[in-house]
């Protein structure tokens, strides 16, 4: 929406839209000290939109004051908008939830669980949201705001993904591998066991050789437990 400035009427501006109606402002303190700190900022030869897009970038109020040479409370009201803009940005991007290993994580809750003295900040950099993470390892990461996405950007913060990405998946792999060897061996087992039970079936057990002297046990009665007693009564 545009606006035209109409005239002054006591203690209000009047301005006019584009569609023909009538806005009233009402020149108070507030206002005065806004256009007070525009024009300072313009005589320093930097627009409020620079400033704001200056903060935006990650520059502090403090910094863009010194170099302007004004007041931190020239730029303070420019700059207060942005802030709430980087700290909304910042407060999604720690509550974005990413893989660790196979379940899901607050990313914020992941960086302080593996960092807690890591510290966050967020900026924009070439049309981009930054996520910089700051500890005993610096990582940066670039953050979708629509799609709620965290990507790395530089190797600490690859190898961090890549690790927390595969921990579990790798362990849940070696478990089935190994539950499945063993259910393997079992069958396996089992198979012999009835091979042998058919033949005893089928085969009879030779007797003695000698008078007096025990034939000696077939490989199907070390296995089973059964001896000639048994395959005679039976």
């Amino acid at each position: 929406m545009e606006l035209r400035f109409v005239n002054r009427e006591s203690d209000f501006l009047v301005f006019e839209t584009s569609d023909g109606e009538k806005l009233r402002a009402l020149v108070d303190d507030q206002l005065r000290d806004a256009v007070r700190n525009t024009q300072q900022i313009t005589a320093s030869g930097v627009s409020p939109r620079e400033v704001q897009n200056r903060v935006r970038a990650g520059e502090s109020v403090e910094q863009i004051a010194e170099e302007l040479a004004v007041p931190t409370s020239t730029i303070e009201p420019f700059a207060a908008p942005i802030i709430d803009e980087l700290n909304y940005v910042l407060e999604a991007a720690l509550a974005t939830e990413v893989n660790d290993g196979n379940k899901m994580i607050a990313f914020g809750e992941l960086i302080s669980k593996e960092h807690p003295e890591a510290t966050f900040s967020v900026h924009r950099e070439d049309e981009k949201w930054i996520v910089a993470v700051a500890g005993a390892k610096r990582m940066l990461w670039h953050f979708d705001n629509k799609a709620r996405h965290l990507e790395p950007m530089d190797p600490n913060a690859s190898s961090m993904a890549k690790v927390h990405a595969n921990r579990d998946i790798v362990t849940a792999t070696i478990d089935v591998v190994e539950e499945a060897e063993g259910d393997s061996q079992e069958a396996s087992v089992h198979d012999l066991v009835e091979e042998l039970r058919s033949r005893r079936n089928k085969e009879p057990i030779k007797p003695a050789t000698a008078k007096g002297r025990a034939s000696l046990p077939s490989w199907d009665e070390i296995v089973l437990g059964t001896s000639n007693s048994d395959s005679e009564s039976q």
